[in-house]
């Protein structure tokens, strides 16, 4: 009988990672890369052949090749459409989902088994989630990284095979975002003390597992000196103390927090509250250990990004599925489905406006699938019957899954950073001319553009112009340039400029 007790209990996370991957992948391709992570990734992954990452035919010293080889590889074997590029980063990120669940599970308590499937599926129709989580970047995959790492670490004294999970997690966050596991591996003592370490043979199995990222280290540091020690402090510790790169302000997480949270959000304080009542068990010790410690991996960062507060998901997921648990057992707090019926009924009413009024700026089907799901949800999640309230979860689950579908059909799931043009019909431009041609950028660095373009750019200066035949990207007119191509789509165009 053990053995299929043993067997059924991987039917729920595995079941869950498939409704997710039909969830998250469609739609992958109808988006041109995003600037600046996704283009510079891509360009890393094409330009890597080996295991020291290049960029273009330089050494990249920011990131380790963890992602960026077998993107690469991928690329090479099976083109560069940018469903292609971005289907790896989604199949890892997408791990999340199931890990979660086991680590809910791990964590005990009295209806354990029902948290960990909320928090798999609050964790995987949050928008933050599933939008970063399909993008050629390293976050979702990190992520990912930190609940193996943290569900390892839970079963490492008595299993070796949880013990060498563990170790993999390090060298995958080792091979992903290095400083990283100083701050993932803070948490899981602090959560978990002294007594969770292995023992005897499982540190050989931790140690194991440990070897793949830590050994690329040491090769790294052996091949490229003291430049290896940048993806630690310059392009890493640094970003604790100043701004490295096109950061945004400390106001980054929060609004990221306030924009993408919907609808679990409203789950949140009874959620924590639910932590603090069993603060001295081991669910509730660790749920807040993870909230607290990720924040503070986060929060202080001087360089923000939207998608740094990944990191802040899977403890919010775990924290909002206590919350729906209270929800569904007693239907309180009252006032979340109240809030859930009259919210959704007003994304539904803007919805409907903007499809009358066929606006191309709003997806409002998206708008209308998930304010219905939304209201009728929050509105049986008001009966009296438990089985009721169930049913509510289901209809806002399911309106909530379609309107996520309807958004990546929409072509509006990318609204960040430089997304003002579309850098395909300058790099169909730039492809025509001779491969020595010179190529300059006048404007915001655009790593999706010598992406497409399969060309390095440099930057234009108009007081140290080069000498000789010439191009340049440019939305103005450039003195001594005319106009190579026609005009597209936002005045940016090619100048040939002797």
């Amino acid at each position: 009988m053990k053995r299929p007790r043993q067997g059924r209990r991987w039917v729920t996370p595995i079941l869950l990672w498939i409704i997710t991957l039909c969830l998250w992948l469609p739609g992958l391709g109808n988006l041109p890369l995003r600037d600046w992570d996704e283009g510079r990734v891509a360009t890393v992954a094409r330009s890597t052949t080996g295991l020291l990452p290049m960029k273009w035919e330089r050494s990249y010293l920011n990131k380790p090749p963890g992602l960026h080889w077998p993107m690469g590889q991928l690329i090479r074997s099976q083109g560069e459409q940018e469903s292609v590029v971005r289907l790896l980063p989604a199949l890892t990120s997408s791990l999340a989902i199931p890990l979660i669940v086991l680590l809910r599970r791990n964590l005990g308590g009295q209806g354990h088994d029902r948290s960990a499937l909320l928090a798999g599926v609050v964790l995987m129709t949050l928008l933050p989630m599933a939008r970063h989580g399909r993008l050629a970047m390293l976050d979702g995959s990190l992520v990912s990284c930190s609940l193996l790492l943290w569900w390892g670490w839970l079963g490492c004294k008595t299993s070796s095979g949880r013990a060498l999970a563990a170790g993999f997690a390090c060298s995958g966050v080792l091979l992903l975002k290095p400083p990283a596991l100083l701050g993932f591996g803070v948490i899981a003592l602090l959560a978990g003390g002294c007594r969770l370490h292995p023992t005897g043979r499982r540190w050989w199995a931790l140690i194991v597992g440990l070897l793949p990222g830590a050994g690329w280290h040491l090769w790294h540091w052996f091949a490229r000196g003291e430049d290896a020690f940048l993806m630690w402090g310059g392009q890493g510790l640094a970003r604790l103390t100043t701004t490295v790169g096109d950061g945004f302000g400390w106001w980054t997480p929060w609004a990221e927090l306030l924009e993408g949270g919907w609808p679990w959000l409203l789950l949140l304080p009874a959620g924590i509250s639910w932590a603090w009542t069993h603060r001295k068990e081991k669910a509730g010790r660790w749920q807040l250990v993870l909230l607290l410690g990720s924040a503070v991996m986060v929060l202080p960062l001087r360089t923000q990004l939207p998608w740094y507060s990944h990191l802040l998901w899977p403890p919010i997921a775990l924290m909002c599925a206590e919350g729906l648990h209270k929800l569904l057992d007693e239907g309180r707090p009252r006032w979340v489905s109240q809030t859930w019926q009259v919210m959704g009924s007003v994304l539904a009413i803007i919805g409907c406006v903007v499809i009358v009024n066929q606006s191309s700026t709003i997806p409002g089907l998206s708008l209308v699938l998930a304010g219905l799901g939304i209201a009728a949800g929050g509105r049986t999640l008001q009966a009296k019957a438990k089985r009721r309230r169930f049913q509510g979860l289901g209809l806002l689950v399911i309106g909530w899954g379609l309107a996520l579908l309807a958004l990546w059909n929409s072509q509006l799931w990318l609204w960040e950073l430089n997304e003002s043009w579309d850098p395909r019909p300058v790099a169909a431009a730039i492809k025509t001319l001779p491969s020595e041609a010179k190529v300059f950028l006048k404007g915001p660095t655009r790593p999706s553009l010598g992406w497409y373009a399969n060309k390095e750019l440099g930057r234009f200066r108009q007081n140290d112009r080069p000498d000789g035949e010439h191009w340049v990207v440019s939305n103005r007119p450039i003195p001594g340039c005319r106009r190579h191509d026609q005009i597209v789509e936002g005045g940016w165009q090619l100048w040939q400029c002797d």
